[in-house]
């Protein structure tokens, strides 16, 4: 009786991690938002989009001066944005669990 409580305990601990985790990843709709472990920080204030394009859901800021991981940089929609006007890289980030793109050229490496 005691192993068939534990057992249904340790599976309900699964699901609920499970469903903790799997929340920020439907965030991102492709596989060019996986994000390599490389740090980046924000120019200015930029918007997280879902997709390479800046008619893309927003899905949150990421904000002057914030660090995130980036993964790498690739081509997608034009935008206008930290002094450049038909920008079109974009880069994958992770920031605080939001996935999606930023503007390339809104963020700096170390």
């Amino acid at each position: 009786m005691k192993r068939r409580i534990l057992a249904g305990f340790a599976t309900a601990m699964l699901t609920v991690a499970g469903l903790t985790f799997a929340a920020p990843a439907q965030a991102s709709t492709s596989s060019d938002a996986s994000v390599q472990a490389i740090n980046c920080h924000a120019k200015e204030s930029v918007r997280i989009r879902q997709s390479k394009s800046t008619g893309s859901t927003a899905l949150g800021l990421f904000p002057k001066g914030a660090g995130a991981e980036c993964g790498g940089a690739s081509e997608g929609g034009t935008f206008t944005a930290c002094g450049y006007t038909d920008g079109y890289f974009w880069i994958a980030i992770n920031y605080q669990g939001i996935r999606g793109y930023v503007a390339l050229y809104c963020i700096t490496r170390p």
